[in-house]
Parts: structure tokens; C-alpha cells; sequence
């Protein structure tokens, strides 16, 4: 039987690289006034237009608590507009105001020239390959079914 390395483990290193660069990134939008939550369900939501609080959830691969208080935070600073639905009053669509769709504006050039310094001292195909593992691994984990929350946890 194999003895557990952490050096050797692929879970803990995508695990603390992800932590370090969301935390790194974080400082770019932080200057916005924008926090880690409220930037996830931003970006989704510039990208897809207008989604439920638990579309969001799986998007983001937030709890329901973590995106419903990063809805409300938005929803004060006036970023984001809720429409109920015309056939289930229970359920809200969450979208972009004109305010929100101008902060993701402003913000996206300075995340991409993050990026891009992100992936400067790496070579294209080093980057490229990278992708394509990152990809691989996310649908694999996806393929195991439901994978449990922070929530979850508890």
C-alpha cells in the first residue's frame, strides 16, 4: 500500500494553488470594493445573463449561504436586479444592473493583465497543457456525481 505524500498528492496541490491564486487574484477586485463571492457570481452572471441563486451555487461551487450573502452585499451597492419568476413566485432571477454590468467593465481589463502575468513565465503549450489537465480533472470530478458543499461539511 501506498503511503500518502502531500508533495506526491494531486488534491492538496490543486487544492492550496487554487486557494493561492484566488486569494492573490482577490486583491485586484478588492480595490473595486468587490469581494471573493461577489466576484464569482459577477463573472457567471456577466456570462450567462441571468440565473437563480442555486444555478449560481453550482456555478460558482458556493453553498447557498456563501451566494445568498454575496447577493445581498450586491444587492446593496445596487449590482445586481432580482426578477421573480412568472410561474414559481419562490424563485428569483438574479441579473447585472447597468451599475454591475460597468464595475465587471472595469474590473475584467485588470484581471486579464493579472492573468496574463500569471501565465508569463510559463511557456504557451506549458499553458496550454495546464488548461487541458485543469480541464480534465473538473469533468472527471464532475462525473462522480454530487460533490458535497462547504455546507456540507458542517
Amino acid at each position: 500500500m501506498n503511503k500518502l505524500e502531500l508533495e506526491n498528492f494531486l488534491p492538496y496541490h490543486l487544492s492550496v494553488t487554487a486557494e493561492m491564486v484566488s486569494r492573490a487574484l482577490s486583491k485586484v477586485y478588492a480595490g473595486f470594493g468587490v469581494t471573493i463571492p461577489e466576484w464569482r457570481v459577477m463573472v457567471h452572471l456577466n456570462h450567462h445573463g441571468s440565473l437563480t441563486p442555486s444555478q449560481l451555487g453550482i456555478a460558482t461551487s458556493m453553498d447557498k449561504a456563501r451566494v445568498s450573502r454575496a447577493l445581498i452585499l450586491m444587492d446593496k451597492k445596487a449590482l445586481i436586479r432580482r426578477q421573480m419568476d412568472q410561474r414559481d413566485k419562490r424563485v428569483a432571477h438574479i441579473c447585472l444592473t447597468d451599475t454591475g454590468k460597468d464595475l465587471f467593465v472595469q474590473i475584467e481589463p485588470e484581471v486579464m493583465a493579472w492573468n496574463a502575468c500569471l501565465a508569463r513565465d510559463m511557456p504557451e503549450h506549458q499553458h496550454d497543457d495546464l488548461l487541458q489537465a485543469l480541464k480534465t480533472v473538473e469533468t472527471w470530478c464532475k462525473a462522480q456525481g454530487d460533490i458535497p458543499t462547504e455546507a456540507d461539511e458542517d
